[in-house]
């Protein structure tokens, strides 16, 4: 069902072994307790450790409707200014609609930014734009003070730690409310 799918993001590429793990084993907890508060959580690129411990990794399970909507046109456009070869730049095109896709589609947007990503950080300002509710958290890392002093209350933040269910449980609960509220307009 749309209205219970959540967007789930972090760091996905250059990361060693460890960070991989951890980011990986991060997403595995929250999309459990999302799954026990109903939602359906769109983590399949977060889940691909290979992705985040190998820079030149590429995203292979890419759904064949945005590859359709990656054209040899754009990619020929674009070309001359990426450093992706054409049929990455092809991926990455696909990739960039698929993302921008599960973002409208989500009921809100959970980000693991833990370690920095530029990435992330376009995909949550894109969100933020989007009008969607967005949960950041950090383990015991510094949260860029650009995203921490978003002033709308759109955003939340919280540390991946003591109390973290418990922030998570009242984003949702508040998440809920919104949407509710926004269904009666």
């Amino acid at each position: 069902m749309k209205d219970c799918v959540v967007f789930y993001g972090a760091s996905v590429t250059s990361r060693s072994k460890t960070q991989a793990r951890e980011i990986v084993d991060r997403a595995i907890h929250i999309c459990e307790l999302l799954r026990d508060y109903g939602f359906q959580c769109h983590a399949d690129v977060v889940l691909d450790d290979k992705l985040h411990s190998r820079s030149a990794a590429s995203i292979t399970n890419i759904p064949e409707k945005f590859l359709k909507l990656s054209t040899e046109d754009q990619v020929n456009k674009l070309h001359p200014f990426r450093a992706s070869d054409p049929n990455e730049l092809h991926k990455e095109l696909a990739c960039y609609y698929w993302g921008l896709d599960s973002l409208r589609n989500a009921r809100f947007c959970l980000w693991d930014l833990t370690y920095p990503s530029t990435g992330a950080g376009f995909e949550l300002a894109t969100a933020l734009t989007l009008g969607k509710r967005c949960f950041c958290f950090s383990e015991n890392t510094r949260i860029s003070s650009t995203v921490c002093g978003y002033p709308l209350n759109t955003l939340t933040i919280s540390n991946y730690g003591d109390g973290f269910e418990q922030h998570l449980f009242e984003f949702i609960k508040a998440s809920d409310r919104n949407f509710h509220e926004n269904l009666r307009e």
